[in-house]
């Protein structure tokens, strides 16, 4: 790639995973070539509904960009002899998302160069389309989509480095699910042959059951993501980041998602195993050898909340400010009706189902972690607001989570947050927070969510897992086999779920599906557009199971009645297995 130099219409603050921000109208310059070239970036729109567009004009030839939201690679062809492009936006992000910011924002750029690749620019160009297009379908409620998955679920490795699993890891199930798939390579074939679903995706999640830096090929993988214009959502336990590992990352458009799940040795062998200090070190030696914060790749690290680990929350936070980590993810634990794992570990019983926090609970530890990671200073990025708006449906268990971290400063004291168990933690360096200071129950929609539906994942995204092919991240029982991901994009039911959203309920699926949070927000809400729905609906779903028992044993008992008049020795053989079960 050779340099671009972002001159004009640019502020300084921000670099590699968080971009620069341009104003309204911004120039990039580079140095003339004497043969045609094309101009590489990715930019981040705030608008989810297709309104925000970029010019970019070069050499009196302008191409108009229309912008879905997040980050997209883009591509333009750079005539010889061209010295600059001048960039243009046909709207800035309203003043009301940023109030405490006077600067003019329009959108972010980042990765910024010239090419010469003719192929790598079809490819993302064809990309752009096919993410636009997806958008279109999904704002005018369309269920038979022309456009293919712009996110895709991927399985990377079937094996863990950590042996017994983690408390929490539903292994054994797992594993069963996959069966004869368990061992099924991810190699560059397996690219090659999705074709189109892959070459027009522009997220990858990995969605595996294992460690993916065990996998000898990953490196080849993480080159074919990369020189495909990827971003890669990437899921690590952290204990193999070698520091040959963690030079297989550095600088790629990686989230990297680091379970923690604890601020504590103790607790974290009561989940995992007693390698809490190799973990942070190796944490710490990641973010220093890229740069720190803001630089790629983002480092996420995850707290999931439950039994045994909600009192370290607080610490938790003060961890994530002292490693500089880009975010601290909080991600409930799933909620499913049985998973019997029931484990013995340092000492600590771990039963899954006393581990689920009640969902008030849940509610308060958002509020809570909101108001912590604001004091200190780092970006939250909470999934108990998947879908949006748990700080304004629960607006009292919320605030009373996030006023329970506010506390008045004595004199001559500093103000620290308070525990869980209503204790004062001595915080080394701790903010202080006048009381009466009110922060933002929570973030803003972005502009133009109001037009989207509850759920955007049937539309954007597919799964294709060794445990079979699942239209969400929250699914709740696989559509098909893994090879048969290209009938499940329109099948019937993932077209009927789209229906069903785009016309604001909930299909059955969704309603099967426990641990969604936007499900069961929706419930726990209990208003008539979202809770009321869904105990209809759940009501449904019970009544429609009790309907295929009841057909099932109609059906049981004609094919009974059938045998016992066409085979002659049926009832004396029935009968007398009868007899033998109660002599027994």
């Amino acid at each position: 790639m050779t340099p671009v130099l972002l001159a004009r219409g640019f502020y300084e603050e921000q670099n590699d995973a968080h971009g620069r921000w341009a104003t309204r109208e911004s120039v990039l310059e580079f140095e003339p070539a004497d043969h045609p070239r094309f101009l590489s970036f990715w930019v981040l729109s705030e608008f989810r509904d297709l309104t925000q567009e970029l010019s970019v004009t070069i050499a009196n030839q302008s191409t108009r960009l229309v912008l879905p939201s997040g980050w997209s690679p883009v591509s333009i062809d750079v005539p010889p002899g061209a010295r600059h492009a001048a960039l243009s936006v046909n709207k800035l992000l309203p003043p009301t998302y940023h109030p405490s910011d006077p600067r003019s924002l329009g959108v972010r750029l980042r990765a910024v160069g010239l090419h010469r690749d003719r192929e790598r620019h079809r490819h993302v160009v064809e990309r752009h389309d096919n993410v636009v297009a997806n958008v279109r379908e999904m704002l005018s409620g369309r269920a038979l989509l022309k456009s293919t998955p712009p996110s895709l679920g991927i399985d990377l490795y079937g094996a863990c480095n950590i042996k017994p699993p983690c408390v929490y890891c539903g292994w054994d199930t797992s594993k069963a699910m996959e069966g004869d798939l368990v061992d099924t390579p991810f190699t560059i074939e397996t690219l090659r042959e999705w074709g189109p679903f892959f070459d027009h995706s522009t997220d990858l999640v990995n969605c595996s059951i294992g460690e993916p830096f065990m996998m000898k090929n990953i490196d080849e993988l993480l080159d074919a993501f990369a020189a495909g214009g990827k971003s890669l959502n990437l899921t690590t336990n952290g204990q193999i980041l070698t520091d040959t590992n963690i030079q297989k990352v550095i600088g790629r458009p990686i989230d990297l998602n680091i379970s923690f799940d604890a601020a504590t040795p103790a607790t974290y062998a009561t989940l995992r195993n007693e390698r809490f200090e190799l973990l942070l070190n190796n944490v710490r030696r990641l973010i220093t050898a890229k740069g720190g914060p803001g630089r790629l790749p983002t480092v996420n690290v995850v707290f999931m909340p439950m039994k045994a680990n909600i009192t370290e929350l607080d610490a938790f936070v003060r961890i994530c400010a002292d490693l500089r980590v880009d975010h601290l993810v909080l991600r409930p634990l799933n909620y499913a009706d049985k998973v019997e794992l029931n484990w013995e570990r340092a000492g600590y019983r771990f039963e899954y189902e006393k581990e689920l926090l009640p969902f008030e609970d849940l509610v308060k530890a958002s509020g809570r972690a909101f108001e912590l990671c604001r004091q200190f200073g780092v970006p939250l990025s909470d999934q108990m607001d998947f879908g949006g708006a748990v700080g304004r449906q629960f607006t009292e268990w919320y605030e009373q989570g996030r006023q329970s971290a506010i506390v008045v400063p004595r004199a001559g004291h500093a103000a620290s947050p308070v525990d869980a168990a209503g204790e004062r933690a001595a915080i080394a360096d701790g903010p202080v927070v006048p009381v009466g200071i009110e922060a933002p129950a929570e973030a803003t929609p972005a502009p133009g969510s109001d037009r989207l539906p509850a759920c955007t994942e049937p539309w954007k995204s597919l799964y294709i897992l060794r445990r079979g092919v699942l239209p969400c991240c929250h699914g709740g029982r696989p559509l098909a086999p893994m090879d048969q991901y290209r009938d499940v994009w329109n099948s019937p039911m993932l077209q009927a779920i789209r229906t069903d959203l785009s016309r604001g309920r909930f299909h059955q699926y969704c309603l099967e599906s426990p641990s969604c949070p936007i499900v069961r927000k929706a419930q726990q809400a209990g208003e008539p557009s979202g809770g009321l729905r869904v105990r209809v609906r759940r009501a449904g779903v019970v009544l429609d199971d009790y309907r295929h028992r009841a057909v099932w044993a109609r059906q049981w008992a004609g094919i009974r009645l059938r045998r016992a008049f066409t085979e002659p020795d049926y009832l004396p053989r029935q009968v007398k297995r009868v007899l033998g079960r109660l002599i027994r």
